[in-house]
């Protein structure tokens, strides 16, 4: 793989598309690409972003890992549960493409918001003892979800922080969103043996991603990546000959 990928235009003898010089556009400094993990570590908004993949996180997954074992105990039949847990995977598969396609277009925490309002509204439709369609509808939302999520984290992250200590930032928020997810799935199955049902749990979980929703909102706009905010150089217009 080595042998094959570049980083540099100049490693394959070429320049940057629309350099016309000799020489190429500097790159921004480390100072101008992002903030230090100091600086992140310190940021309320680390912190309110670290709370809402933990909530979302404990959410999706306690639904998900435990959405047969929610149908079952409503009396579907184990075939169908199959059924369910099977559109759960394939929601999760178009929640990541569909929300990378929208970062890319929409302001990232209005994009967390659409597929985590669907997670929240599907908690809530389980939460009310649907299993039906409408509980097959349901548990596709909660997956659209769980799939937007890693997506949202990865890039919100890279927008508000920067590139400098990204590595680290998206470390940490990842630990907490697989942490969360496994203690959510420890709290479904607690929830279920102390009052055998789900309502509880499901409940619990609806809540959670109504308060990812508020955190959403306090989120402010983007440190990094806008084009305002870019450091190259512009290039300058080719000379022409017989022009001063």
């Amino acid at each position: 793989m080595a042998a094959l990928l570049q980083n540099d235009p100049k490693e394959r003898g070429l320049r940057p598309d629309g350099d016309q010089h000799d020489a190429a556009p500097q790159l921004p400094g480390p100072d101008k690409q992002g903030l230090t993990w100091h600086e992140i570590w310190h940021s309320p908004t680390f912190w309110i972003m670290i709370c809402i993949f933990s909530l979302a996180g404990a959410s999706v997954h306690g639904v998900v890992l435990h959405i047969s074992s929610i149908f079952t105990d409503r009396a579907v039949s184990a075939g169908r549960a199959a059924v369910v847990t099977s559109l759960v995977g394939g929601a999760v598969l178009l929640g990541r493409v569909g929300s990378g396609v929208l970062l890319d277009r929409i302001f990232a925490p209005r994009v967390a918001m659409l597929f985590y309002g669907g997670a929240a509204l599907g908690i809530a439709l389980l939460c009310a003892g649907m299993s039906g369609n409408i509980g097959f509808a349901a548990a596709f939302l909660v997956g659209l979800g769980m799939g937007a999520e890693v997506e949202t984290m990865g890039y919100m992250m890279s927008r508000y922080f920067g590139l400098r200590a990204f590595g680290t930032a998206y470390a940490h928020a990842f630990a907490a969103f697989m942490i969360s997810g496994a203690a959510g799935v420890e709290l479904m199955g607690a929830g279920y043996d102390r009052f055998h049902s789900y309502a509880v749990p499901l409940t619990g979980f609806c809540g959670a991603m109504i308060l990812v929703l508020i955190l959403l909102t306090r989120l402010g706009p983007y440190g990094y990546g806008t084009a305002s905010q870019t450091t190259i150089p512009p290039l300058r217009p080719a000379e022409v000959p017989g022009e001063a």
